[in-house]
């Protein structure tokens, strides 16, 4: 299984996969998009909002709703 964490600018505003917060990424220097790949399956990518990540990092549990398609 291979995990991915890496600072990730859009175009477009997003939603938080955690919070389900609208913010614009290119704005938020803390947003992160997560990617998971598990081994002979689809990766599964969501993105965090700076305030996501950080208690994400600090050891909080997130529920994340992956990132449409179309935007990954």
């Amino acid at each position: 299984m291979t995990v991915s964490l890496k600072h990730a600018p859009f175009r477009d505003d997003q939603l938080c996969g955690a919070c389900g917060a609208s913010f614009v990424p290119e704005e938020d220097s803390g947003s992160k998009m997560i990617a998971i790949s598990p081994a002979g399956a689809e990766p599964f990518t969501a993105l965090m909002c700076g305030g996501c990540h950080s208690k994400w990092s600090h050891g909080s549990t997130v529920t994340l709703r992956p990132m449409p398609r179309a935007v990954r």
